[in-house]
């Protein structure tokens, strides 16, 4: 993937924030956490390194905080 391609879908992602409530923001940003830990963990299962597969799941785990913030400012 070049770096375009990243550029493209972080555009692409931004849209998706465009003239939402802070409040729908918030909420969607926490779906992303959650989607984002479920891809750590996927990651994880895959990785033969110990040590890398244990900052992976680390990762999972802070995306899950992050969604429960998000989650206990909004009561979703």
């Amino acid at each position: 993937m070049s770096d375009d391609d990243i550029r493209t879908a972080q555009e692409t992602l931004g849209k998706f924030f465009t003239d939402r409530s802070r409040e729908e923001q918030m909420r969607l940003l926490a779906a992303l956490e959650r989607a984002g830990a479920a891809i750590y963990r996927s990651l994880a299962e895959d990785e033969p390194d110990a040590s890398l597969r244990a900052e992976l799941l680390r990762a999972a785990e802070r995306e899950e905080e992050n969604a429960v913030v998000l989650e206990q400012t909004t009561g979703g």
